[in-house]
């Protein structure tokens, strides 16, 4: 059952998000400055000079987010963090650079940066799923919200959206996504976009982990208001994972160009003769055509008439209502009918 508690549409940050606005796209930088001020503003200027309208990144403490029955993984994040202070210069030069600030608050210590950094929404990753007390806290924010639903059952997405609800958000964005560095192929299922829709009334996205950018480009084909792609400047690094999934300085502006292109290419959707084929109409299409010689004030009969380019005189589907008519003039062999040619 669709809910109709949330807003089909809504604003971040001055810019539209869904009922037709176009695309919301978001360069995930992740953890990609892996601790490197120098680095996280290089990844601010990747995401602008290539068109994006969102640079997100992500705050944690190493401890809050992860418990200690996973060593490795507080040794792998626990260097590539950033200070509230640090995130407040990558928020003003996203500010300078004409991009939204945005972050993920992997635990309850970071919710206060969140509002400390006056993000226009919040993105929860889809590690929050079935964490709904703490998704209701986020809603309590006041901001819109965006969650991705990476490893997601539909009971889930419903159990989501009534904690957002609890909390008393109704400006939501859910992204399909598949948690998975890189994700396969034939796990990519673009077709649940259409299941989101369905379950409820905001606006539907994609968040992409795939090697390459065609999952985004078909998601955008498909209806997708938000786009979120990671982007990176270093390839090849140990230990890591999101440089796998990410665009970077060689194709990070092709993507958001192709996105841009595709968003062109689906129109308005009316079925009619697009402007560029006015020219097409006259050389393709088909008209009637005198088949012999005719003389002024013949009634013409079914085998004085043919229909043959150009389309510039009575059309083809008139031929009909053209026979039994007289003549007003006579008409040449292989001449094309003008309505003015009859009486």
């Amino acid at each position: 059952m669709t809910s109709a508690t949330f807003q089909s549409g809504f604003e971040i940050g001055g810019r539209p998000v869904g009922g037709g606005a176009p695309v919301l796209f978001i360069a995930e930088a992740g953890v990609a400055h892996f601790g490197d001020m120098d680095m996280a503003m290089q990844l601010v200027d990747l995401a602008a000079d290539a068109g994006a309208d969102v640079f997100k990144t992500q705050f944690f403490d190493v401890e809050a987010m992860i418990s200690a029955d996973m060593p490795e993984w507080r040794d792998r994040l626990r260097p590539r963090n950033l200070s509230l202070d640090e995130f407040g210069k990558l928020k003003q030069r996203c500010d300078e650079r004409g991009l939204l600030f945005m972050s993920t608050a992997h635990d309850a210590t970071r919710i206060e940066w969140l509002e400390a950094l006056d993000v226009p929404a919040v993105k929860v990753g889809s590690g929050e799923r079935n964490n709904p007390g703490f998704l209701t806290r986020l809603a309590g924010l006041g901001r819109p919200m965006i969650v991705s639903t990476g490893m997601y059952r539909e009971a889930d997405v419903r159990e989501a959206l009534d904690a957002c609800r609890a909390g008393g958000c109704d400006r939501v964005a859910l992204l399909h996504c598949v948690t998975s560095y890189p994700t396969p192929a034939a796990d990519v299922n673009l077709q649940a976009m259409d299941r989101l829709a369905e379950l409820f009334d905001g606006p539907v996205g994609y968040s992409d982990h795939t090697e390459d950018h065609l999952a985004v480009l078909a998601a955008v084909a498909r209806g997708a208001e938000i786009i979120e792609k990671h982007i990176t400047i270093l390839r090849d690094v140990p230990n890591a994972q999101d440089w796998k999934v990410s665009a970077g300085p060689a194709d990070l502006a092709r993507l958001v160009a192709d996105v841009r292109r595709v968003e062109r290419l689906l129109g308005h959707g009316r079925k009619e003769p697009a402007p560029s084929e006015a020219e097409g109409q006259k050389w393709a299409l088909k008209s009637v055509v005198a088949v012999r010689d005719l003389a002024a004030g013949e009634t013409l009969t079914a085998g004085d008439l043919t229909t043959k380019r150009p389309g510039t005189g009575i059309p083809a589907n008139e031929l009909e209502n053209v026979i039994g008519r007289r003549l007003a003039r006579a008409v040449a062999a292989d001449t094309v009918l003008q309505a003015g040619d009859l009486r």
